[in-house]
């Protein structure tokens, strides 16, 4: 592991040593927890954005977010953003082209 210091709000500080108490853990293990969880929302924010954009395939959006193509369909459906397809690609798959 490796070190890194940072300079953070009081009342954020406070909140991480509720959390330490409410846990019985020490600081260290609470914010490389919280780090390890906004890290994976910022990675699935980052992919649904590109994919809402259709900058990306649904199959990149999953390997961003570290999830499975399964797993990255059901954040689709969770966060109301549309599978992206073409509307060419959508006349082709229902034999309209």
């Amino acid at each position: 592991m490796i070190t890194i210091s940072a300079r953070i709000d009081k009342n954020l500080a406070k909140e991480i040593e509720r959390i330490v108490r409410e846990r019985g853990v020490d600081k260290s293990t609470v914010i490389r927890e919280l780090l390890y969880v906004g890290l994976k929302d910022y990675k699935l924010r980052k992919a649904l954005e590109l994919l809402r954009e259709r900058k990306i395939t649904v199959w990149k959006a999953a390997e961003i977010a570290g999830l499975s193509y399964r797993e990255m369909l059901e954040k689709l459906k969770e966060h109301n953003v549309p599978f992206p397809i073409t509307v060419e690609e959508l006349a082709r798959e229902i034999g309209g082209e």
